[in-house]
């Protein structure tokens, strides 16, 4: 329906623009309201009737023109004006464009021109109100996408453990908004410290989703099982029974023993860590084999156990960090990442981290990072 205001005091422009409109809406798909005056407009307009156009005379002395609806103080009200004219006063026209019409008629009025004019304005006019309406649907969604961003990096632990002897640092920079990669660190009911780094498969918020249960699921399983290798094994049939199709997660969980100094780990399907020690080369810390979690039930996860010596540490780590590319395509890799080690076994756990971040950074440069980066160092002062 095509419902428009018309304000003028020419008699003819009135049953000229009555028959037009009734040609134009076909069987009452057109309403048209006529003012003859400047104060009957505005009894129109302030009555809260609703508009798509407005037709307005810029050449008759009874009204005000275009400015008439300058006067209005509801700024809701909002309709795209037409100027129409006589043709006599380039002028007015030139005036009533200005004024915030959007195009002007010249009488008397041809219906094949006003029909052009009139529908491509109303076109005109439905294009922006969707853009605009899409605008405030996406600006609603990314306030929530950036709110549950901001949720998702508190439910990462921000303080560790005090632990006597030890310290732990930890990072997570996501690829977008939201990430799948997640870190954590506990105190388990004998005492022990946990750790984690896990992946989940995927990006932004299915991931940043499938991180937030499948973290919950190990914390939990963490403080009913001792072992790592059953608290997997646990959070795999979890996973399994929620029936995610397409989504796993890759975790190293590892419980720390701060009398023995030893680490009893698990790791299902996820990046190697590394062991790096005073004059001894970062090596990678294998054992504990098993796949990634959420995609078969049914399966047996290994465990094995280091002993820190002092001066020691693990870098736990996703492969955001070695696949972290720069422009050519080239990427960061294991073998810089351990020479970047090897430099740290004098330095503290967070400054450690800090380190590996700006050599990830130093070596991207300017391009775009495609995944997210999570590293987390345990360190045997």
């Amino acid at each position: 329906m095509i419902r428009a205001l018309v304000i003028d005091d020419d008699a003819r422009t009135e049953a000229l623009l009555a028959d037009y409109f009734a040609r134009l809406g076909g069987d009452g798909d057109a309403v048209c309201a006529f003012a003859r005056s400047d104060r009957e407009a505005m009894e129109i307009i302030t009555s809260g009737a609703e508009f798509d156009v407005a037709l307005i005379a810029v050449d008759r002395s009874p009204i005000s023109g275009v400015g008439l609806f300058h006067q209005i103080t509801d700024r809701t009200f909002r309709v795209p004006r037409i100027a129409l004219s006589s043709g006599q006063d380039i002028g007015l026209i030139r005036r009533a464009m200005n004024e915030g019409a959007v195009d002007f008629m010249v009488k008397p009025l041809l219906f094949n021109d006003f029909e052009a004019t009139l529908l491509r304005i109303l076109e005109t006019v439905a294009r922006r109100r969707k853009n605009w309406q899409d605008s405030a649907a996406y600006s609603a969604l990314k306030k929530e996408i950036d709110i549950a961003a901001d949720i998702q990096q508190r439910i990462l632990p921000t303080r560790f453990p005090a632990i006597p002897g030890y310290e732990i640092a930890a990072h997570m920079l996501p690829a977008r908004v939201m990430g799948g990669d997640f870190f954590d660190v506990f105190t388990c009911e004998n005492g022990d410290i946990g750790f984690v780094v896990a992946d989940v498969s995927g990006k932004g918020v299915p991931a940043a989703f499938y991180m937030a249960v499948a973290r919950t699921l190990i914390h939990s399983a963490a403080q009913s099982t001792a072992q790592p290798a059953d608290c997997l094994r646990q959070v795999n049939e979890l996973l399994c029974n929620h029936q995610i199709p397409g989504m796993f997660v890759s975790v190293f969980y590892g419980r720390l023993n701060t009398t023995t100094h030893t680490v009893t780990y698990a790791n299902g399907g996820h990046q190697l860590p590394f062991r790096i020690g005073q004059g001894t080369p970062a090596q990678e810390l294998h054992g504990g084999d098993g796949v990634v979690l959420g995609v078969m039930t049914g399966l047996d996860y290994q465990q094995a156990q280091v002993r820190l010596q002092p001066g020691e540490f693990l870098f736990v780590f996703t492969d955001g960090v070695t696949e972290a590319f720069d422009g050519h395509r080239q990427a960061f890799g294991e073998d810089r990442l351990a020479a970047c080690l090897d430099n740290l076994t004098h330095v503290a756990a967070a400054e450690g981290i800090d380190r590996v971040s700006a050599a990830i950074d130093a070596f991207v440069g300017d391009a775009d990072q495609h995944d997210d980066i999570t590293s987390l160092i345990v360190r045997r002062l």
